[in-house]
């Protein structure tokens, strides 16, 4: 084998994702290859986007520009801990659009990926069901190699507990 060239791992603010960046850095390191560093914020669930309240759960344009301003902070500390563990090419990539699809193939054919690093869903039962993880849909829609982590660098299992609601 002679190794990945170009890996691309998906973050958000998640743990699961925080674990999957860890990963993707140490074979990033490894293989001297070139990591992307990807965050997309899902248009589809900002729908409707107004100046003021709509009911309950509604976004306004300045929750999404502290949403974006999270997630560019978030990509700036993920950039950081690559760089400081080897990786001598670091990308990082805010995308906003449809996650899944972005993830299993638009992005990976624009940056020539052979490996997508993801963390193992976060969603229950019943938000699986309803709308499905982007984990699942990137395994079987990838052209490339997909690693879902759901350990630690020890190999250790990491229970995630059920959430509501994704934390940022």
């Amino acid at each position: 084998m002679t190794g990945y060239q170009q890996v691309l791992v998906g973050v958000d603010t998640s743990p699961q994702s925080q674990l999957a960046l860890a990963k993707a850095i140490a074979i990033a390191s490894e293989m001297q290859a070139t990591l992307d560093i990807v965050t997309i914020i899902n248009t589809e669930k900002f729908i409707g986007i107004t100046q003021g309240p709509m009911g309950f759960g509604a976004a306004t344009p300045q929750v999404l520009d502290e949403l974006t301003s999270k997630l560019k902070a978030n990509l700036v500390q993920a950039r950081q801990a690559a760089v400081t563990a080897g990786v001598a090419d670091v990308q990082v990539h805010l995308h906003s659009g449809n996650s899944k699809s972005l993830l299993a193939t638009t992005l990976p054919a624009r940056y020539g990926t052979d490996l997508i690093v993801l963390g193992a869903t976060g969603l229950n039962a019943v938000s699986r069901f309803l709308i499905g993880s982007n984990a699942s849909y990137v395994t079987r829609n990838a052209s490339c190699d997909v690693l879902v982590v759901r350990t630690d660098q020890q190999h250790q299992f990491i229970k995630n507990e059920p959430r509501a609601t994704r934390r940022l």
